[in-house]
């Protein structure tokens, strides 16, 4: 039960943060290079599906414990469904550190490196067994987010501090 009601506690805080960040993407600067497409427009995008997908999630966990009989004996549906795998917990509150760390050297390393840093990191948190594609994932899926943004929308990608940004400035 705890496991159900923590769902839809963290479902809440999500939706609420969505439509929050969607609300504040009015704020970001507008620009005369690209009138057409605002700075507000990707993040508007993003968040608002986030948001929906968010609160689609949230009302089914809610019709979930609704319907969910208070008492009695369990059915092994709901046995297996009240099971929480071991760990769960721990990769919850380190995926979470992970986001936050992230958040944090995006500034001071750059993208390329806090990405890719951060991917691998996520994929050996994930209960997949898979080494050689863990390996591999993080930096065909950075070089290819920094070719798209860089490239494809000519947008500028954090560069870092220092000699990250030296780095930067030879990579891209």
């Amino acid at each position: 039960m705890l496991y159900k009601l923590s769902e839809v506690v963290v479902f809440a805080a999500m939706t609420i943060a969505s439509v929050a960040l969607w609300f504040t993407a009015d704020a970001l600067p507008v620009s005369k290079r690209y009138a057409q497409v605002d700075s507000d427009m990707w993040p508007k995008m993003v968040f608002g599906a986030l948001g929906i997908c968010c609160a689609i999630h949230l009302a089914q966990k809610v019709a979930g414990l609704i319907a969910a009989p208070s008492g009695g004996p369990r059915t092994l549906d709901e046995e297996l469904e009240a099971y929480v795998p071991q760990g769960y917990y721990t990769r919850l509150i380190v995926t979470g550190a992970l986001i936050i760390g992230y958040f944090f050297a995006l500034q001071y390393v750059g993208f390329l490196l806090a990405t890719l840093v951060f991917l691998w990191a996520g994929s050996f948190i994930l209960p997949y067994r898979n080494t050689l594609a863990k390996l591999l994932f993080a930096p065909a899926f950075t070089l290819l987010l920094a070719a798209f943004f860089s490239y494809g929308l000519s947008l500028s990608l954090p560069r870092g501090t220092g000699i990250f940004y030296d780095l930067s400035q030879a990579l891209y």
